[in-house]
């Protein structure tokens, strides 16, 4: 699976790579990968919540998938906004609960996109330019559709 690796030094990358010594790529993919990881633990404890049996696969990117919940969450001049994750799982449970499920296997894949400028006001603020995007694949039978 192919990443993209985003401007290192981006202001919306600042909760994910803290320092500027920390602004690697190797660094990137493994603070990424730890966040996909955290987000896939508190859909699997939501989940079990509301009575849905979930699983990730050990390797979770070989999980083939038939379909993707996409939620996407702008910069902000609170930086740790695109990074709330309870507001991407309330899409995610939202449109889990429609289709009735109790047992799915999914994995998460994020990505951040330095080059999208999300302002209100027209001028050009670094601060708001960034996008988060989150991306919910999971596979159900053909016999659950």
């Amino acid at each position: 699976m192919e990443r993209k690796i985003p401007k290192l030094n981006a202001s919306i990358l600042r909760p994910l790579i803290r320092s500027e010594e920390d602004q690697t790529e190797l660094n990137y993919i493994k603070e990424i990968q730890n966040f996909e990881r955290y987000c896939e633990n508190s859909l699997i404890k939501i989940l079990s919540d509301i009575g849905t049996t979930a699983t990730v696969k050990a390797d979770p990117y070989s999980l083939p998938y038939n379909r993707e919940i996409v939620v996407h969450l702008n910069g902000e001049s609170y930086l740790n906004g695109p990074y709330e994750f309870h507001r991407v799982a309330r899409v995610i449970t939202r449109e889990i609960l429609g289709y009735n499920l109790y047992r799915i296997r999914f994995y998460m894949f994020i990505e951040v996109d330095t080059d999208y400028l999300y302002n209100w006001f027209g001028d050009n603020v670094e601060m708001f330019s960034g996008r988060v995007t989150y991306k919910f694949r999971y596979h159900v039978r053909k016999d659950r559709e």
